[in-house]
Order: structure tokens, then sequence, then C-alpha cells
């Protein structure tokens, strides 16, 4: 097993592959767990797991911190593996602590039972390992070793649902099964990662002189350093799971005996922006290389290819949902989603504008005005934190489906204009800030 995660041969073609493998069974956790509770413990347990998967799932955006996009386009290498492995130790802790205390407040207001909670602390526990992982897999990204990173995900979703799927069929108890696939999809992470790990020390362990060591005090300004920029893309990530689940929490707050319904149809949207993340994310690097030496004219024609791609990848999965959706996601999940044909044809058309704010997402981080990202977040997480109640009380799933579609598309025309902006601006600069100059800044000395 481990010479097979570690094989050097075709490493391109096998990055896409495994990557693609990976991302897919990553995105389609919740199908597949979905398809186990609805032919195991019915509906309403389903719902149950829906909520806790979306809570964990907004605060994995936390744990991951945004970083993943800024670690892979690190081209100069300005911090270590060693600082962004702090830092992720840093943000899983604020993952797991900040959705506690999410928690807390939600159980006060809804009369959530003993074991829905428990169920909710087990998601935010599993999905922490997620946040953990990331962080290797995107240094072997950098590294040019997306392979191994493709491989390692792929081996352990895997297991995660042999052991999910094993214990609820066995127990018929979700929050049970949940412990279980917890507690050793950590255990298969140790085991992968022991094997694996070398790849994103190994680089680190070059730049220092033999037998020395980093002082702890740069060490930490570093990391000080990292997490303060990369804080809008954090925070902008966060508020962008807000937005796309926006209509699932007024659903839940309203009208939960329909919440299983719309997690159904809405299971479709996310496969638009896997496509679109299997074909860019492998392209990470050679678009950062093409920025950092600012060949404008093969960055832009890399853009533009990018967003005609998702748009045929947009147009082929609405045809498809029109042809089979329904009939397949009703086979499926063991329900009848007849009356939701409408409402799955626009979630898929927003899923393609969901795809394209996290394309253009990680363009902007490129090009290194992520800062700018917040905002556009910010507003559109305000404008869902004002309209969802309302929308969904009053037009139920065919509402919730066409607010997500008109967030989704607002956000994406911020983005566009941001980019263009961007470009436009820092195209005739090169970067020329060094980490020290990263340091003073996030460390506020004013002698800097």
């Amino acid at each position: 097993m481990r010479s097979w995660l570690l094989s050097n041969k075709n490493i391109e073609k096998n990055s896409y592959i495994w990557n693609m493998a990976g991302s897919m069974l990553n995105a389609f956790q919740t199908v597949i767990m979905y398809m186990i509770l609805a032919r195991t413990v019915g509906n309403t347990q389903t719902s149950v797991f829906s909520i806790a998967y979306a809570h964990a799932s907004l605060y994995l955006n936390l744990g991951n911190y945004g970083m993943r996009n800024f670690q892979v386009s690190d081209i100069k290498k300005k911090y270590s593996f060693n600082e962004y492995f702090v830092s992720r130790l840093i943000s899983t802790a604020m993952m797991i602590a900040f959705a506690l205390v999410h928690l807390f407040f939600i159980v006060r207001s809804n009369s959530y039972t003993n074991e829905k909670i428990w169920i909710m602390i087990w998601m935010i526990l599993q999905k922490s390992v997620d946040a953990i992982e990331n962080v290797y897999h995107g240094q072997y990204q950098q590294n040019n070793r997306l392979d191994v990173g493709g491989r390692c995900m792929t081996v352990r979703m895997i297991l995660l649902y042999i052991c999910f799927g094993t214990a609820l069929i066995v127990t018929k108890d979700l929050l049970v099964s949940l412990v279980f696939s917890t507690i050793t999809t950590f255990l298969f992470f140790v085991i992968l990662t022991a094997w694996t790990r070398h790849l994103a020390t190994k680089p680190v362990e070059k730049e220092m002189p033999e037998g020395a060591a980093e002082p702890k005090r740069l060490i930490w300004q570093k990391v000080g350093a990292l997490l303060w920029h990369c804080f809008p893309l954090c925070a902008g990530l966060f508020l962008s799971f807000y937005i796309g689940n926006a209509p699932k929490y007024a659903i839940d707050a309203i009208f939960p005996d329909l919440q299983a319904r719309y997690n159904y149809i809405s299971m479709p949207v996310f496969v638009v922006g896997m496509l679109n993340n299997f074909i860019f994310m492998p392209q990470m690097t050679s678009l950062s290389k093409l920025w950092q030496n600012r060949d404008m004219k093969k960055f832009t024609r890399k853009i533009l290819m990018q967003v005609l791609i998702l748009a045929g990848i947009t147009a082929v999965c609405l045809a498809g949902a029109f042809l089979l959706g329904i009939p397949v996601l009703s086979f499926l999940y063991s329900t009848d989603l007849a009356e939701y044909k409408s409402a799955l044809l626009i979630l898929i058309i927003g899923g393609g504008f969901l795809g394209l704010t996290g394309f253009l997402n990680a363009v902007i981080t490129i090009i290194r005005c992520q800062k700018f990202t917040m905002f556009g977040y910010a507003a559109v997480a305000l404008a869902a934190l004002l309209l969802s109640n309302k929308v969904v009380e009053k037009y139920e799933v065919n509402g919730a489906s066409v607010l997500y579609l008109a967030l989704m598309a607002v956000l994406s025309l911020i983005f566009v204009i941001m980019l263009v902006i961007g470009i436009q601006v820092k195209k005739n600069k090169p970067d020329l800030k060094t980490v020290s100059e990263d340091e003073r800044a996030a460390a506020g000395d004013s002698n800097s």
C-alpha cells in the first residue's frame, strides 16, 4: 500500500485521476450517506444528519482557514510546512471551539434532543480530521505530488464509507455509527500520513542548514503573519458556506419536514463545482507561475478557458437533470420528488455560479487580492440573512431554490468585477514583499 501511495510514475496524469477520484468521493459524502440513511433509519434521522453535516461543514471552513489556495500558490515558499501545519492546528482548535459554542446557542433556541446534540458534536470531530489532512495534501500539491494526496483521500474516504455504512446497517443507530466512523477515519488518516508525510517535511529540511533549528520566536511570528494574510480567505469561505446553506437553515427553522427533500434535490448542485475542481485544481501551480512571471496573455487565456469549461459542465448537468434527475433521485432516496423538478433545474444553474465563485476566488488569491473577497461575501451573506426566512416561509422549496440561484449569481458578478480591477492594478507590479515585511505587518510593528 505504501509503495502504491508513493508511486512516481506518470505524476501529471495520476494527479488528475486521483484528485478526481478523491474529490468525487469527498463531494459525494452526503449523497452516499443519505442513501444508506434513507434505507436504514428513514427520513427523520436523515434530516438530523443533514443539519449536523451542514453545521460541521460550515465550521470546516474555519478549520481549513481558506489556506489551501494560498499554500499551493506560494511558489516562492515564503512559509515552510511547519508554519502551515502549526497554523492549521490553531485553526482546527478554533473550528471545534466555535462550532461547540454555536451549537450551545442553537440548542437554547431549538428543541434538540440529547442524541441530536451528540450527533452534531461527533460530526464536528469527524470534519476536524479533514481540516488537518488538507494541510498535508496542500503541501504535496505544492511539491507537485497532488497524486499522493489524491490517493490518500480516496483510500480514507472509501474506508470511511465502509465503516459508517456497516455500523449503520448492523446497529440501526446513527450516533453509534458516527462515533465508530469518526474514530476509524482518524486512525486511517494517521496511518496514511505516517507513510507519506516526508513529502511535506522534506523540502523544509533542505532549506535549513544541517543541525540548525529555526528560532521559535521567528516561527510564531511567521505563523501569525500567515494567519493574518489568510484571514480574509477564511472569513470569505465561511460566509460563502453560510450563503449556500442559508436556504437550508431557513427550511430547518420553518419547515423541518421538508429538509430531507430539499437536501435530496440539492445534491446534484455540488457536482458542477466538483467537476470544475477536477479540471482546475491541478492547474493551480502552473497558473500561479504564469502570474508570477506576468505572462498575461496565457494567464488570461487559461482563465477564460476554465470559464467556458465550467459553462459546458453546467449545461451538460442541466440537460442530465432535466431528463433523468428526478427519476434517479427518487429512486436513490426512495422518495417521490416529482413536484420538485423545476427547483432541481434552478439549483443546477445555481451550482454553475457556485463553481464560478470558487474558481474566481482561487484566481483572486493567486493575484494576492484575497482580502477584498471578504467584503463581497459579507454583502451577499447579509442579503441571505435578511431574505432567507421570508422567501422560504412564502414559497417553500421553490423559493429556497430561486434564492440560492440569485445569491450565487450576485456573488459571481462581484468577483468578476474584483478580478478585472485586481489584474489591471497589479499586472505591472511584481510581488516584491518579503516574509519579514509580512511578519512586521502582522505584528503591527510601527518601525517596519
